[in-house]
C-alpha cells in the first residue's frame, strides 16, 4: 500500500522505505513552511524622452519601491501617481532651461536616491518680423499694464492643487494646422523678442474651443497682449491657457470636463488675425502643450 502522508510530504513511494516516522514528520513540516521570496531587486528609475530638451514634458517612472515615492527636480516637487505596478510623475522643463544636468532627488520607500539628469540642447525656429513702431514699442500706460498682467498671470503657479486630469489630454482645436510653433525666437525690427511659449492654432472666428482634460477654472480676464484668456487648473501642477479669444463660456471657479466648450477662437489683444494660441505650464514650466497628448500616464 503507497503511504499517503510520504507521497504528500514530497516523498516518492519507492523512496520511504527506512525512513522513520519521526523523520517523515520533520519532512512535512519542512514541506507546509511558506515560501520565502528572495529580496528584491533595487528600485529601478526610468526617464522618457531619453534626451529631454528645453520646453519637453517628460515622465519619470518608478519600478520595485517598496512604498511611497516622493521626488523634486529643478526645485519643483513632483506629483507620483500609481500605476500597474509602477510609479510615474510628471515633469516640466521651462522653456528657458539651460542645458546641462540637473539633480533628481527622490524618497524611495524611505531610502533617499539622487541621480543627475541631463537636459539636451535643443534647437527651436528663428522668425524675423518687422512692424511699425507703435506695435512694438509700448506707451508708459500700456507697459506698465502688461507688467502688472504678467505678474498677475506667474502668481497662479505652482499650486499643488489635488489630481483632477483623467487620461489623455485632447486637441481643444481638432484639425486644425499650426501656424506658430511651440518655442519659435522671434527678432522683430532687429531686436531679440522672447520666445513664442506656447502653439497658435490657425482658425475661423467663433469656432469651439474645447477642454482638453478636466479641470477647474482659474483665469478669466480681458488683458493688454493675450486678450480675452482663460486658463484651467488641471491639478497637480498641470494648466492650460487659451489666449485671443472672442467670446468666453465659463467663469473664475466653475469646473470643466474634457470635451466642454470653454470659449470661441478670436482675434482680441495683440493679434493679427484669428486664430487660438495654445500654453502650457507644468509646475509652473513653460512647455509645448501638444506634448501633453503624447503622454502616457494613468
Amino acid at each position: 500500500m503507497r503511504n499517503k502522508t510520504s507521497a504528500k510530504c514530497g516523498v516518492r513511494s519507492a523512496d520511504w522505505r527506512g525512513i522513520t516516522p519521526v523523520l517523515i514528520v520533520i519532512l512535512c513540516l519542512i514541506a507546509a513552511l511558506p515560501v520565502i521570496a528572495a529580496p528584491a531587486g533595487k528600485p529601478v528609475v526610468s526617464i522618457s524622452p531619453k534626451k529631454p530638451g528645453p520646453g519637453d514634458i517628460a515622465v519619470v517612472t518608478v519600478k520595485g519601491a517598496s512604498g511611497p515615492v516622493e521626488g523634486t527636480f529643478l526645485k519643483k516637487h513632483l506629483h507620483f501617481n500609481e500605476s500597474k505596478g509602477a510609479y510615474k510623475a510628471i515633469v516640466g522643463i521651462d522653456l528657458n532651461t539651460e542645458p546641462g544636468s540637473y539633480p533628481l532627488v527622490m524618497n524611495l520607500g524611505g531610502k533617499s536616491v539622487s541621480r543627475d539628469v541631463k537636459i539636451w540642447k535643443k534647437r527651436f525656429p528663428l522668425q524675423r518680423l518687422t512692424l511699425r513702431e507703435d506695435q512694438v514699442t509700448l506707451s508708459p500706460e500700456n507697459e506698465a499694464r502688461a507688467e502688472r498682467e504678467q505678474k498677475r498671470v506667474a502668481a497662479l503657479w505652482p499650486v499643488d492643487s489635488l489630481r483632477m486630469w483623467e487620461g489623455k489630454f485632447i486637441d481643444p482645436l481638432p484639425g486644425h494646422e499650426i501656424g506658430t510653433p511651440f518655442g519659435v525666437r522671434r527678432i522683430i525690427n532687429n531686436i531679440p523678442k522672447n520666445s513664442h511659449s506656447g502653439v497658435d492654432l490657425t482658425a475661423d472666428e467663433g469656432e469651439p474651443v474645447k477642454a482638453p482634460n478636466d479641470g477647474v477654472v482659474v483665469f478669466v480676464d480681458e488683458q493688454f497682449f493675450s486678450g480675452n484668456s482663460v486658463i484651467l487648473d488641471h491639478g497637480q501642477g498641470i494648466y492650460t491657457m487659451f489666449f485671443h479669444l472672442s467670446k468666453i463660456h465659463v467663469r473664475p471657479g466653475q469646473a470643466v470636463m474634457k470635451g466642454d466648450v470653454i470659449a470661441e477662437v478670436g482675434s482680441t489683444g495683440r493679434s493679427t488675425g484669428a486664430h487660438l494660441h495654445w500654453g502650457a505650464r507644468v509646475q509652473g514650466a513653460k512647455v509645448d502643450p501638444l506634448q501633453l497628448m503624447k503622454l502616457k500616464v494613468e
